[in-house]
């Protein structure tokens, strides 16, 4: 009775298990595939993330549902969900393997003509065969003939004549017939050679077929999201998640106006992507940040002296005139478009100011573009206004005599930092004309930036030394070299100009046994660190101004200076 006992209740607990594992299973509503939208997108600098929506409707209980339209690159850590009057009880991505359909019968129809084709053919060669030999049986019957050889008792001439008549008559009819099967025999063959080669053709388009799709399946990358309902609901299922293959470059058209000293600034973004999905009819929204960076705080290391016996060796001092060289732009000579720049700039303005939000948190910017866009995944670029700023500019010539005899027109651009720029490649116009490309530095410490609209030929410079001393004192090691520059500018315009001039003297590289010292530089502005010298010359107009400036080296006797 007891092992009754222990056998029942072992009985129900199988049966209770049962019942909670059957419970689970049916509150696990069956799966149903959904094919969500695609509302946003964030583009980083590298990377973007997209956020999908979908209505669904949910009964009581858990369900999963199976969202796609989803990139291959979906980066599986950044996936998240959302669902409103419902419970994210579990979300995960998979891939679905879709098999392909197998069509290996494309070709049967036509490989089938071409084997009747070729069986209809070996019955026509064998035909041809079969007349060639009953042709040679007959012109060897003949040639054997006793009385065609004049082997016979009654042999006379006149039978003899009569048998070659005979004789020739024939033959002329067997090599005649001879002739046609061969040419029939050669067609034939001809035929049969290309009903072999398409024969071959369709086996290989047949093979290549069956191979291409028994290969690999095609993958579908989904999004499961199981949620619990209390009760049945209709509602909104929210999902993002980050991906590669994205990304966008600042780009800039900087447009200088001489009549009213100001600069427009027009900011645009390169927008790419190859993620797998075309980006169809979406707002788009570009972040200055880059998720791929890696945020972790570097930390230092401590920084160990110590003492190293060696042998220092003069070494050949670097220039440093190409700091104080403008960048340079080419000129490039077009002809000034007929437009009105002034009713573009305004409607520019006008589709920043309605369209374009900007928002500035502490880390990044963000440049919210309230129209929608459609991006196709080919890798092409999209370029897109994302915000533009008129700002003041102060112009002013300059120019390096010691590198180049031109002066170059600068504009002094102040107020483009509260755009919150990054670098990148600009187109530059001035007074609408192109004149060229640049780089905007636009991480720089300085309030001011300088941009250079071109060279000016009409502002004559030049540079030479006229003046260079050596002197060796009688009773010292000290050697004294002393030098002096003139520094010649001619203003040949009409109007008064202002022209920034800089040069530069020597400095020391570290050896506290060379002294370099400037005597005489007519006003001009030194930086000791540098040896850069400056100027601000105002000429009126045709006229010229002379500068001379002088400096002195001195150094140990036997020594070799070099940088000279």
């Amino acid at each position: 009775m007891k092992r009754l006992t222990n056998s029942n209740r072992t009985l129900k607990i199988s049966v209770v298990f049962f019942l909670l594992h059957f419970n689970l299973s049916m509150s696990l509503q069956a799966s149903k595939a959904y094919f969500p939208k695609l509302n946003k997108v964030t583009v980083y600098l590298q990377g973007a993330h997209l956020y999908y929506s979908d209505n669904v409707s949910l009964p009581a209980g858990n369900t999963e549902l199976i969202f796609e339209n989803i990139s291959s690159l979906i980066n599986v850590a950044s996936l998240q969900a959302s669902c409103k009057g419902a419970v994210v009880m579990d979300l995960k991505h998979q891939i679905k393997y879709k098999e392909k359909e197998v069509s290996i019968h494309k070709y049967d129809k036509e490989i089938e003509h071409v084997l009747d084709s070729l069986d209809e053919l070996k019955y026509l060669i064998q035909d041809l065969h079969n007349k060639t030999y009953i042709l040679e049986t007959e012109k060897n019957m003949l040639l054997t003939n006793r009385i065609i050889k004049g082997q016979t008792l009654r042999d006379s001439l006149a039978t003899l004549r009569d048998g070659m008549a005979f004789l020739k008559e024939k033959l002329s009819s067997i090599y005649e017939q001879s002739l046609k099967v061969e040419r029939a025999q050669a067609k034939l063959q001809k035929l049969k050679n290309k009903l072999d080669a398409r024969y071959n053709t369709l086996l290989l388009l047949q093979n290549n077929q069956t191979a291409h799709n028994n290969s690999h399946a095609q993958q579908i990358n989904q999004v499961a999201i199981t949620v619990f309902a209390e009760g049945p609901i209709s509602t909104q299922i929210n999902f993002n998640y980050f991906v590669q293959g994205a990304s966008w470059v600042p780009v800039y058209d900087l447009q200088a106006a001489s009549q009213t000293n100001t600069f427009q600034l027009k900011y645009f973004a390169n927008v790419t992507q190859n993620t797998g999905l075309e980006w169809a009819n979406v707002p788009i929204t570009l972040s200055t940040s880059n998720p791929n960076e890696t945020n972790v705080k570097p930390q230092l290391s401590p920084w160990y002296l110590g003492f190293v016996d060696y042998l220092q060796k003069n070494r050949h001092a670097k220039s440093l005139s190409n700091a104080s060289m403008p960048m340079q732009v080419e000129t490039i000579s077009v002809t000034k478009a007929e437009r009105n720049y002034d009713d573009e700039i305004q409607e520019d303005k006008k589709f920043v100011e309605t369209y374009v939000q900007i928002t500035e948190s502490i880390i990044r910017t963000e440049y919210e573009i309230k129209l929608n866009y459609t991006i196709a995944a080919d890798g092409k670029i999209h370029k897109v206004l994302i915000n533009q700023k008129e700002v003041p500019m102060i112009m002013q010539f300059a120019a390096v005599p010691k590198l180049c005899a031109d002066a170059f027109l600068m504009a002094k651009v102040t107020g483009w930092e509260d755009m919150n720029i990054l670098p990148g490649n600009s187109r530059l116009y001035f007074d609408g004309a192109y004149i060229g490309e640049m780089y905007l530095e636009a991480l720089t410490t300085n309030d001011t930036l300088s941009i250079n609209l071109g060279r000016d030929k009409s502002i004559a410079i030049s540079r030479k030394k006229i003046k260079e001393n050596y002197k060796e004192k009688a009773y010292s090691d000290e050697k004294i070299e002393t030098r002096t520059i003139e520094l010649m500018v001619r203003n040949t315009k009409s109007i008064a100009i202002e022209v920034a001039l800089d040069d530069q003297i020597p400095v020391k590289n570290g050896s506290n046994e060379l002294k370099v010292d400037l005597l005489e530089g007519d006003g001009a502005t030194l930086d000791e660190a540098t040896g850069m010298l400056s100027w601000k010359l105002k000429l009126e107009p045709k006229e010229s101004k002379k500068i001379k400036f002088t400096y002195q080296i001195r150094y140990p006797k036997g020594k070799t200076l070099a940088g000279l």
